[in-house]
């Protein structure tokens, strides 16, 4: 299970494994807080501009984005199915009398979509400035219990398997002449179904195969008392760290919780205005 690890001299680099660990969660209650499009995609852009700082090629973020994509599509699909529109005007159906288009839909799904695009990225991000190694001592350090904090550093190290995974199920599909690539939304949505449903067939076999290897390394035999090859330390740059993303991420919290800010009626709003202006 290989996970790409590009060293650097970054200050995200030098930051303790616990203070990015933190930061992690921060930004999931900063994503669970902010519904509105627009800033949910400013967000996204500034992930992208932290890999920018990190040194990380372009490149590595294209090779992570490009795969996640038909993802993206089926996120904006689905959404047609599972949340009913509250405004009056729907635009058509993607199925007779099923699944209506609305603004209102379209602009929840896109930002569910562009939530699991940032997930990814951020996840990503993590890994390719932290050794799995020190993330696992961290979580352990953070008080959790050793087969809690392999199963997270499992599931962390399976985000680059899964996604090369996806996009080898494809070039697979590809080869025996499934046309994966369709313009048609519904086409589309069909297309998939012959890459997720391998791909999942493969992530179950594979986990199979983690958990053997757990077991015949031992680990299962009182992994409290396990002994870490490599001690880390928390620095006067981590508490700083930790204390300016906990102040943005309460200031976020109380704004969109105590007065109703950040949600996705302000961009709703603002595109209805332009409709109508140059309609």
């Amino acid at each position: 299970m290989a996970l790409e690890y590009i060293p650097g001299k970054s200050i995200f680099h030098k930051l303790d494994p616990r203070t990015k660990m933190i930061f992690f969660l921060f930004i999931l209650i900063i994503l669970l807080a902010i519904e509105d499009t627009i800033i949910v995609a400013l967000i996204l852009l500034s992930i992208f501009g932290l890999y920018k700082l990190a040194g990380i090629p372009m490149k590595k973020l294209t090779s992570i984005v490009k795969p996640i994509l038909p993802a993206f599509i089926l996120f904006i699909l689905l959404n047609y199915f599972v949340s009913p529109p509250r405004e009056a005007k729907i635009y058509f159906y993607l199925v007779p009398g099923m699944a209506p288009v609305t603004l209102e839909t379209t602009l929840i799904g896109i930002t569910s979509a562009l939530r699991f695009i940032l997930f990814i990225c951020i996840t990503r991000f993590i890994t390719l400035v932290t050794p799995i190694a020190d993330i696992l001592v961290a979580i352990s350090k953070m008080g959790a219990p050793p087969e809690f904090a392999v199963a997270l550093g499992i599931a962390f190290s399976s985000v680059p398997v899964l996604i090369n995974q996806f996009q080898t199920v494809i070039e697979a599909q590809k080869s025996r002449g499934a046309k994966i690539e369709q313009k048609n939304p519904i086409k589309k949505f069909f297309a998939l179904v012959p890459v997720i449903v391998p791909s999942i067939f493969l992530t179950v076999l594979r986990g199979m195969d983690i958990s053997k290897a757990i077991e015949s390394k031992a680990f299962t035999y009182n992994p409290a008392k396990r002994t870490y090859r490599k001690t880390i330390s928390m620095k006067k740059i981590d508490y700083a760290f930790i204390v300016l993303i906990a102040i943005i991420t309460i200031v976020i919290s109380i704004l969109r919780w105590n007065f109703n800010f950040f949600r996705y009626d302000s961009t709703l709003k603002y595109l209805i205005e332009i409709i109508k202006k140059y309609s």
